[in-house]
């Protein structure tokens, strides 16, 4: 069904007062209602946005890093590229998570596989992030790093609006 929350209660109302509905027909029409509701409330966008609200601590949520990191890495791991750079972005600073260059680089990685405005944004970070990880890691466990990169798979992808 392709109807928007307002447009379904439109025509439940209008059905009703043609009286063209059967009570049952009614109590399903008020689940799919209630359904839409609560999948448009849990979305990834919505997600998004509270994470944003929670970053910022704006829209009367409380101000919280760590919640907004923690909102952010559940969106990364089903390859949500927004959330891939938010969170890489979050671990080169050490805001809300802990300062982590290799965690960063991985979420910048993925952002930047996953999303190709991203990736001209982000060049410049991963290049120098890519540049201290050599100078403090052997070149086979940077290897390991952009094999596990290239082979990472997204815990239940969610398509992307981003």
């Amino acid at each position: 069904m392709c109807l928007n929350t307002k447009t379904t209660l439109c025509l439940l109302l209008l059905l009703v007062s043609t009286n063209t509905l059967a009570e049952t027909s009614i109590n399903t029409l008020e689940t799919l209602v209630i359904a839409k509701q609560s999948s448009e409330q849990s979305s990834p966008l919505n997600t998004y946005q509270q994470a944003l609200n929670h970053l910022l601590g704006r829209n009367g949520v409380e101000k919280s890093a760590e919640k907004a990191a923690s909102l952010f890495k559940t969106l990364a791991e089903q390859n949500w590229s927004s959330a891939q750079h938010m969170l890489g972005n979050m671990y080169l600073r050490g805001k809300g998570v802990e300062k982590n260059d290799l965690l960063a680089y991985k979420w910048l990685s993925l952002a930047s596989k996953n999303n190709m405005q991203l990736a001209q944004a982000i060049h410049t970070k991963r290049k120098q992030l890519y540049q201290n990880l050599q100078s403090n890691l052997s070149l086979q466990s940077l290897n390991k790093v952009e094999t596990w990169i290239a082979e990472w798979k997204p815990h239940n992808a969610i398509a992307q609006a981003n």
